[in-house]
């Protein structure tokens, strides 16, 4: 026997398994990630760009299929602006002006309704206001609908506040929607504390309930967050403007 050879004998077995450990490794199938039909990746990444800005941004670093999927539109579309305050105080960097270009590119209906309530809110642009929000109601935002209907109660166009009663008593018809209410309240409490409010329209409180009483009851007004117990379609809209007016930031 060769000197050696019971050692050479041992480690065949090893070199062998070794061996086909690389050539399984460079066969290997393509990764799960690879496997996954675009489309459903896209539809995937929108959802997680819908709640949060910072984990689409880390899902966007992960790996080279999420970087070139969370470019499509669809995941534009969906953005969250959450991470954006609506009026910055420090000048936008570059990056960030060309992240929200394309998030309007993409018509996203965040960045629009953003549009629409500072063009009316500061009276600016009032006219354009209700083109961007039409554009995100149209992509069924809520806060959108809302804020519509909010313009018309204020237009100072009986016709037009009518159709603003009307459509916000249609919006309150879901119960869905009517859940979703006050989080868009909140939020648009929030967006007015942090700009100048100085259209002139917003001077002059409306009165939508035609009734001498106003269905005063016993009790006072209804509170706005039980306001289930309102059958008026009028008074429905006046606890809107309620809460608007006290929203607005004393000047």
């Amino acid at each position: 026997m060769v000197k050696g050879s019971r050692n050479l004998g041992r480690a065949t077995p090893a070199i062998l398994r070794s061996q086909s450990s690389k050539i399984m490794k460079r066969a290997a199938p393509a990764s799960n990630i690879e496997n996954i039909p675009r489309e459903l990746l896209i539809e995937i990444l929108s959802r997680i760009a819908k709640s949060s800005f910072t984990d689409i941004h880390n899902a966007k670093l992960s790996c080279k299929d999420f970087h070139e999927a969370t470019e499509d539109t669809h995941v534009y579309r969906h953005m969250s602006l959450d991470d954006f305050p609506l009026v910055p105080w420090n000048p936008l960097s570059e990056k960030q002006q060309s992240f929200l270009t394309k998030c309007k590119e993409c018509q996203n209906p965040e960045i629009m309704y953003r549009q629409g309530v500072l063009d009316y809110f500061t009276g600016k642009r009032p006219e354009s206001a209700l083109g961007h929000l039409q554009r995100a109601s149209n992509a069924n935002h809520i806060g959108a609908l809302y804020v519509t209907c909010i313009i018309l109660l204020f237009s100072g166009d009986d016709e037009l506040k009518a159709a603003g009663v009307r459509s916000m008593a249609f919006l309150k018809k879901s119960n869905n929607v009517r859940r979703k209410l006050k989080e868009h309240r909140d939020k648009l409490k929030n967006m007015l504390m942090r700009m100048w409010v100085e259209n002139p329209a917003l001077r002059r409180r409306p009165v939508c309930c035609t009734r001498r009483d106003n269905h005063r009851r016993k009790r006072g007004w209804v509170d706005f967050d039980v306001e289930e117990d309102v059958h008026c379609e009028g008074c429905s809209a006046d606890c809107e403007i309620r809460f608007l007016a006290g929203s607005l930031p004393q000047q």
